[in-house]
């Protein structure tokens, strides 16, 4: 009997939660988002979204949300870590 890949697993979707509790409970993690309730058009802020993919790699959190895509055509793709950014290479010593 041949194993399953777990990103082939239909993900569980969560409850709808806030910016702050999904980066709590999915620390340094890419997470994709959806139900998203935008504050406004301009800028990152929302109330709440629902979590249907989470990983440490990007490619992990858009395999687990791949079962959602024909429900949620708009997904959001976000990371919950600080952003590191490469320093430029005439600063490296």
């Amino acid at each position: 009997m041949a194993t399953r890949n777990r990103a082939q697993l239909p993900a569980a979707i969560s409850e709808p939660i806030t910016w702050q509790t999904i980066c709590e409970r999915y620390p340094d993690e890419w997470v994709c988002l959806a139900e998203i309730d935008w504050v406004n058009d301009t800028d990152f802020s929302f109330g709440t979204a629902r979590v249907i993919g989470h990983g440490k790699a990007r490619r992990e959190s858009f395999e687990q949300a791949r079962p959602w895509r024909d429900r949620y055509p708009s997904i959001g793709h976000f990371f919950t870590g600080p952003i590191r950014v490469p320093l430029p290479h005439h600063v490296l010593p």
